[in-house]
């Protein structure tokens, strides 16, 4: 059923009654979906901007490689949750008929895309660089110096 509502899409003009009813199932799908996604980032970047603000309040705040490293992930993480805590209204509305609450135009689109695209790999790499430095710094023995003045600018870039 939904192969041939897609071939018909593709191979005739349909109009926005027909779009409408064709993408219904997924509609509501994505907006459960949604709903559930914009929740859990915006508890992510809460929890993320805990993480800074405990960084930024400790004695140490950024002097140490494992608070620098906490507080990149911690960023990365706010800029990623922020472009999926937005409920699809950044999407643009042309799309409404398969998207939930899309209110956005291209612009806000590719602000979203953007805030995807720098912030997922963020986290993920600073993520990384965390797992680095705890590897060296247990397995390896090495020392705070060591690893600041020889791993450290490696584990940012």
């Amino acid at each position: 059923k939904n192969i041939m509502s897609l071939s018909r899409m593709l191979t005739e003009i349909m109009s926005i009654e027909d779009l409408y009813a064709a993408n219904a199932e997924y509609r509501d799908h994505s907006k459960s979906l949604n709903i559930r996604q914009s929740s859990s980032a915006i508890v992510s970047t809460i929890s993320s901007s805990t993480l800074i603000w405990m960084i930024l309040r400790s004695p140490q705040r950024l002097t140490t490689t494992r608070h620098r490293i906490l507080f990149g992930m911690a960023v990365g993480d706010i800029i990623f949750s922020l472009s999926a805590a937005n409920y699809n209204a950044m999407i643009p509305s042309d799309v409404d008929y398969i998207s939930w609450n899309a209110q956005g135009n291209q612009a806000t689109c590719s602000m979203l895309g953007l805030l995807t695209v720098l912030g997922a790999p963020m986290s993920l790499f600073y993520s990384c660089s965390l797992n680095i430095y705890f590897l060296a710094m247990v397995k390896y023995n090495k020392t705070d110096r060591y690893i600041r003045t020889k791993m450290e600018p490696f584990l940012h870039g």
